[in-house]
């Protein structure tokens, strides 16, 4: 059996979940309206990356597979993620990981 982009991205975002909610960076508390509304790349401006993470990426994502949507041709989130450190804003490198395995996974590209 072939697993498709679709299946690994689904326990590629399952997985990253359950990481925010080891650590406790997963919310119950939905961001405000106009925190979601934000036109800046990764809304962050109004998010910090893990509150888009849960309810901008991962939510979306989720939805584009329930209705059978076409995936992205590309994703690239993982480089922002990874600025943030020169930033000095630590992200669990475990969620880094998964983030960047995502990425290559819908753009075609392995290392």
């Amino acid at each position: 059996m072939t697993t498709s982009v679709r299946d690994v991205v689904v326990a590629k975002l399952n997985a990253i979940e359950f990481r925010m909610r080891e650590i406790g960076c997963w919310s119950d508390e939905r961001p405000s309206a106009q925190a979601l509304a934000s036109t800046l790349p990764f809304c962050y401006d109004t998010l910090d990356i893990e509150a888009w993470l849960q309810f901008i990426f991962i939510g979306r994502m989720r939805e584009l597979i329930e209705q059978g949507d076409p995936l992205p041709d590309s994703c690239g989130i993982a480089p922002y993620i990874e600025m943030l450190g020169a930033t000095g804003r630590v992200v669990d490198a475990e969620i880094v990981r998964l983030v960047g395995e995502i990425d290559r996974e819908i753009s075609g590209t392995f290392s």
